[in-house]
Formats: C-alpha cells, sequence, structure tokens
C-alpha cells in the first residue's frame, strides 16, 4: 500500500502577499499609496484558475485509472476529488467576495 502525503495544491502565499498590499494601501493616505497592478490582479486570479484545473485534471485521471481497474489504492482517488472540489469552491468564494467588494465599491457616490 502507498500512501500519499496531502499537500495543498492552493498557492495562498500569492493571495496573502495581495491582502498584505490591500491593507497596506488602506491605511495610508491616497497620495503616499503604492500602485496596484492589474497584472497583480490578474495573477492572482490565472494562479487560482491554474490551481482548480491543475486538481481537477488530478482527480479525473485517478477516475479513470480507478474506473479501468488499474489504481491499487481508490482512498486516493477520493483524497484527490476532495482537493478538487476544496480548490475550486475556494475560488469561487474568493471571487464572491471580490465581486461583494466591486459592486460595493459602484454603490458609492462621489
Amino acid at each position: 500500500m502507498v500512501i500519499v502525503p496531502i499537500s495543498p495544491n492552493l498557492d495562498v502565499s500569492r493571495i496573502n502577499s495581495f491582502i498584505k498590499q490591500i491593507e497596506g494601501i488602506a491605511g495610508t493616505p491616497a497620495e503616499e499609496a503604492p500602485p496596484i497592478y492589474e497584472s497583480d490582479f490578474r495573477k492572482v486570479f490565472e494562479g487560482l484558475i491554474g490551481d482548480v484545473e491543475k486538481t481537477e485534471a488530478i482527480a479525473e485521471q485517478d477516475a479513470y485509472l480507478l474506473s479501468i481497474g488499474e489504481m491499487e489504492d481508490p482512498h486516493t482517488a477520493m483524497i484527490n476529488a476532495a482537493k478538487a472540489e476544496l480548490t475550486l469552491s475556494t475560488m469561487v468564494q474568493i471571487r464572491n467576495k471580490v465581486l461583494d467588494a466591486y459592486s460595493e465599491i459602484m454603490r458609492i457616490n462621489v
């Protein structure tokens, strides 16, 4: 029996650095605020989407191997399927939070 250690596929460091950058801007006056570039925001979401695609591909490959009988340990397929579901759920929640923040900003009267 092969025991595969669980390692998170979601790279949280990119999200944490983005959050720290936003928190730094919120605490400084507008003149001193460092710029947030679109590419940084894009990199965070591209990374999230890449993580989701990677975990989904692993789960699909495990399901295929399990269905043709070439996988010796079905628990690995279940673990990878749970990882894929959790990664997708996390990405959807982050997307929803960003959309809520955008909607809130758009409601502000200038």
